[in-house]
């Protein structure tokens, strides 16, 4: 395409609204233009207005991408701005239509950060938009796999940008289709749709964020069905997927709906539950009935038998081996799972989040085309050890165990906590800490540094709030070491209530139980900020 032909956003005071609104009601006439269609009459404009100052947002994009370490072909450690830029196989042209999408989004998320509620802070900024600077170098690299062209290239890492740029604790079942209409509008600020190739790059774009929800398809289509059983008061998911198919009354009619709806999502490349172009799962009108009520109109499918789909499986793949591959891919999973997150994410402990990073590697594994397999199991290895070695050192950091007079433990401090626990994790685990051949840069260990003082902060910021470490009262005839079980570290955390709208009742937990519940949120932070130092360090070890 010719650069010459892309557009120059408008400037336009940028909204402060960071709730996601209602859908906008379409016009009685007939939508004639596509963009307004693609974008469902420009839904996201409050969220996604054009960019004020391009240069200044491209810049500010630029320092904030020397934060996501990545390997060059030859091994050294750099950023991932600095990776494209010096590589050929994206024009120049299509370079700078990433920087400009990556910006707006990046833009988007400090906006909805800023605005959010106490409650819900970081969602936005250190889940979303962190998962999606990382994933632009995983889809690059499975985009040189599948010898997709520049122009397919800029469009699947796009896709890649927008999957989860409308993402919230609302939408999750659908945020594939509101991240599909904010590609479509932001696109349109930058590129002229009004000639054809343009407009074409839109539509794969759009249909490319669409399909990348099959992924992984077992915990998809059991989402689905946990929120439509809950939507039709059918019990538990458990109780849906066992009840009789034999039995015909109302109630279990239902159950039958469900359980097919389950079974269709959970294999999204068997044609007998496909259309018959293959592109999306053939509901009953039944099925979509029910599923119309958690506001699923479709379920697209980038079937391996139709060859434009290599975009979407390009961003599939990219998600699967950034989420499951990476240290930085099982800190987003501890944010989206355990205390404040959805009722279906409620883990015990932290390392039941962490588990359920690996039991969904080999769901999603599975529906990855095989030539870009490799790819998805590369780094396995070191991220395994990245987890043992940062739940080594929280485990020293929970014992109770304090070096120093005991009358002046309760004076030590976070950071020093933090210090004494590395080391003493450092000098029991030699196998785990041992230096290796690795690659990595200054950077990467002044990152790791820094995480260390981040750490340390927030024990002394709760600390100083909240006192002493919120450990379980312990039995009168327990002979276990330590201070006593920490709930969601090594003892199951206990979840407050929730009423019908979802939401959580805090009092119905004991004061105690709340600061608890507080401390867990802690937890979850110092795994995913230490797992997230990990990134940085790249063994050269065999797989």
């Amino acid at each position: 395409m010719d650069a010459k032909a892309e557009k120059k956003p408008k400037s336009t005071k940028k909204s402060a609204e960071a709730v996601v609104e209602p859908k906008a009601k379409k016009s009685a006439v007939a939508v004639l233009d596509p963009i307004q269609e693609l974008s469902d009459n420009y839904r996201w404009r409050e969220i996604l207005p054009p960019l004020v100052d391009e240069a200044r947002s491209i810049s500010a994009l630029r320092a904030d991408l020397a934060d996501v370490p990545v390997l060059t072909n030859d091994g050294k450690v750099t950023n991932v701005y600095h990776k494209l830029e010096s590589e050929s196989l994206v024009q120049r042209q299509d370079r700078m239509s990433v920087w400009r999408c990556l910006a707006l989004v990046r833009e988007a998320y400090l906006q909805l950060e800023s605005s959010a509620d106490e409650g819900v802070k970081g969602y936005q900024w250190n889940m979303n938009w962190k998962h999606t600077r990382a994933e632009v170098d995983q889809v690059y690299e499975a985009c040189k796999i599948l010898n997709l062209s520049s122009d397919e290239t800029r469009d699947a890492i796009i896709a890649s940008i927008f999957s989860d740029s409308i993402k919230n604790r609302g939408n999750f079942i659908v945020h594939n289709v509101h991240g599909s209409q904010a590609a479509a509008l932001a696109l349109s600020y930058f590129w002229d749709t009004t000639k054809e190739e343009y407009l074409q790059s839109v539509q794969r774009i759009v249909l490319a964020i669409k399909q990348h929800q099959i992924a992984p398809p077992e915990f998809m289509a059991r989402t689905v069905a946990v929120l439509l059983a809950r939507k039709l008061k059918l019990g538990t998911f458990e109780q849906v997927i066992r009840s009789s198919a034999s039995d015909e009354r109302e109630g279990t009619t239902n159950k039958y709906l469900v359980r097919s709806i389950y079974n269709k999502i959970g294999h999204p490349f068997d044609e007998r539950y496909l259309t018959p172009d293959l592109a999306r799962v053939q509901f009953t009108d039944e099925e979509r009935g029910l599923l119309s009520q958690i506001g699923i109109d479709d379920w697209w499918v980038p079937h391996p038998k139709i060859n434009s789909s290599k975009i979407a499986h390009a961003l599939i793949t990219g998600d699967h081996s950034i989420n499951y591959n990476n240290p930085d891919g099982f800190a987003k999973i501890a944010l989206i799972r355990g205390p404040a997150t959805e009722a279906f994410f409620e883990d015990a402990t932290i390392y039941d989040s962490l588990e359920s990073a690996m039991a969904s590697f080999s769901d999603s594994f599975n529906i990855l085309l095989p030539e870009v397999r490799p790819l998805a199991l590369h780094g396995i290895r070191r991220t395994h050890k990245a987890v043992t070695r940062v739940m080594r050192m929280m485990t020293e950091l929970f014992s109770g165990v304090v070096e120093g007079p005991r009358e002046s433990a309760k004076n030590i401090k976070g950071r020093e906590l933090v210090a004494q626990a590395l080391d003493r994790a450092r000098r029991k685990n030699p196998e785990i800490f041992a230096a290796e051949l690795s690659y990595t840069s200054d950077a990467g260990h002044k990152y790791q540094d820094r995480s260390l003082e981040r750490v340390g902060c927030l024990l002394e910021e709760w600390q100083e709030t909240f006192g002493e470490i919120p450990f379980s009262i312990r039995e009168v005839n327990s002979n276990e070491p330590g201070p006593g079980r920490l709930p969601f570290w090594n003892s199951p955390l206990k979840y407050p209530k929730r009423n019908e709208q979802g939401q959580i009742i805090i009092d119905s937990l004991t004061p105690y139980e709340q600061k608890q519940f507080a401390f867990a949120q802690r937890i979850r932070e110092i795994a995913v900020e230490l797992l997230r130092a990990e990134q940085w360090f790249f063994s050269n070890a065999p797989e």
